[in-house]
């Protein structure tokens, strides 16, 4: 591979974990502080906000991050699946987007489909959203220390 593929290799890898992971925290924190304002704003303009961002940045920043991780390691001649911090990292970005899509996404609908008048409806999505998707993080957040601990290297 030559250096300037690498490179930009490189840093589209960076660029998206730090867009990936960066939007799954940020969104947590931000989503957390406009639901404490859901007496006086449309709590629902946030739940379409966390379902734009999370197919922009989540779903895009993981697909980047995916392909240019792969492509970093077949460049590099390393086995993905028998290079042990490669498949640590890919398993626990399994886990999270397991976690996204049998728990997070249907939370979100919820909450996109819940009106005011049924609160607790969207109050237990939230909730459910909200302890899922910091769960959900505990592997990207080890995913990235794969990468830069290289455990079993």
């Amino acid at each position: 591979m030559s250096p300037t593929l690498d490179a930009a290799l490189k840093t589209t890898h960076v660029v998206s974990a730090v867009l990936f992971v960066g939007n799954v925290i940020v969104t947590g924190v931000w989503s957390a502080l406009f639901f404490r304002l859901r007496d006086t704003h449309d709590f629902r303009a946030a739940a379409r906000a966390i379902v734009m961002t999370d197919w922009v940045f989540t779903f895009g920043g993981g697909t980047l991050l995916t392909a240019s991780g792969t492509a970093l390691a077949m460049g590099r001649g390393l086995p993905i699946w028998g290079t042990p911090w490669i498949r640590q990292a890919l398993l626990a970005l399994v886990v999270a987007t397991v976690l996204w899509l049998g728990l997070l996404v249907p939370a979100q609908r919820t909450m996109l489909r819940a009106t005011p008048a049924i609160e607790t409806e969207w109050t237990r999505a939230f909730r459910r959203w909200t302890v899922v998707g910091w769960t959900a993080t505990a592997p990207l957040l080890y995913a990235i220390w794969c990468m830069v601990a290289k455990p079993g290297l």
